[in-house]
């Protein structure tokens, strides 16, 4: 159990405690905390590697089994999307969260840690954007239908109430227009949502991740059957031309990726191939990234003790 006491009561110290409870000072009451059995420090260098393992291993599983990278519509423009995605919405984000638990963030003005809080989640705001231009010109370029699949509303879902969450936290943390009253109701529903936000993420990863395998190794990918029976329909006409004239005319129909990505593999999902196996450790990888930062969100020892109302009346116009 973590015990916080005031420091002893030397005359020094009741007067600085006068002092911010007056507004006479910035920043919080001083409190001495027993850290629970982790430091954060070695915690922290530890989800460090592991971010950057995040990061670093999506970015070789699109260089070394999905063709590379490209900014073009094809499909190495999509392998895009899970680097940016992974390196703002799962790492920068995560790491943003856990501005106010670093220990330096304790004393002394909170205006620093907003700003830099801001500029990390606005840094994943932007990766993530891109992140989606990526799969939906690559989806337009290929005639791939959008939004079809749980991932997809996972994560449009999450990057829409990121969106929200930044511009509130803006309006409400930063500007000076909020009244302190709506910043102080505010502050518990921007943290709720900020686990939640990241909860849905690593469900939009993992779930997309599933789902890019199943299209590159599984021997029947959904929207590969859906292209053969559309293709035989829209042929039907044309059969009495006879077989040779169906079979060009299939040939010069645009192939969506599931169906090219089931020509190249030759072992299927089910067979466990290195693929498989590098990428559901992947999954994992950024499984447990996502639930120790949520972990060290909970970790009571590990919250700024903020024991007044001075960081909330922080704004930009203290610096104006």
């Amino acid at each position: 159990m973590v015990v916080c006491r005031r420091p002893s009561s030397a005359p020094e110290s009741e007067e600085l405690v006068k002092k911010i409870r007056q507004g006479l000072v910035g920043g919080v009451l001083p409190t001495r905390c027993e850290m629970p059995g982790i430091q954060f420090l070695p915690f922290s260098v530890l989800l460090g590697i592991l971010g950057v393992l995040c990061v670093g291993l999506t970015g070789f599983w699109g260089r070394h089994w999905l063709g590379g990278f490209a900014w073009d519509g094809s499909s190495e423009m999509f392998n895009w999307h899970p680097v940016l995605m992974v390196t703002g919405m799962l790492v920068l984000y995560g790491s943003a969260a856990l501005v106010y638990r670093v220990p330096l963030s304790w004393g002394g003005p909170k205006l620093p840690w907003k700003l830099l809080h801001a500029a990390l989640t606005l840094a994943a705001f932007i990766l993530a954007v891109l992140g989606l231009v990526a799969v939906f010109e690559f989806h337009n370029n290929k005639k791939i239908p959008n939004m079809y699949s749980l991932h997809s509303w996972l994560g449009l879902t999450a990057v829409l109430l990121f969106s929200c969450q930044w511009l509130m936290g803006l309006a409400s943390f930063l500007l000076p227009w909020a009244p302190i009253w709506l910043r102080a109701f505010y502050k518990p529903i921007h943290v709720f949502f900020g686990s939640a936000i990241l909860s849905l993420v690593m469900a939009a990863c993992i779930s997309g991740i599933n789902e890019k395998l199943f299209f590159q190794l599984s021997p029947a990918a959904p929207h590969t059957w859906l292209w053969l029976c559309s293709s035989a329909l829209l042929e039907w006409p044309a059969v009495q031309g006879g077989a040779t004239g169906t079979a060009r005319q299939a040939e010069q129909q645009p192939q969506p990726a599931g169906l090219l990505a089931r020509k190249n593999s030759t072992t299927p999902y089910s067979k466990l191939p290195s693929e498989a196996w590098f990428a559901n450790i992947l999954g994992m990888l950024i499984l447990i990234y996502g639930l120790l930062v949520l972990w060290a969100l909970a970790v009571s020892a590990w919250k700024r003790p903020d024991a007044n109302s001075q960081d909330i009346q922080e704004t930009l116009e203290k610096t104006l």
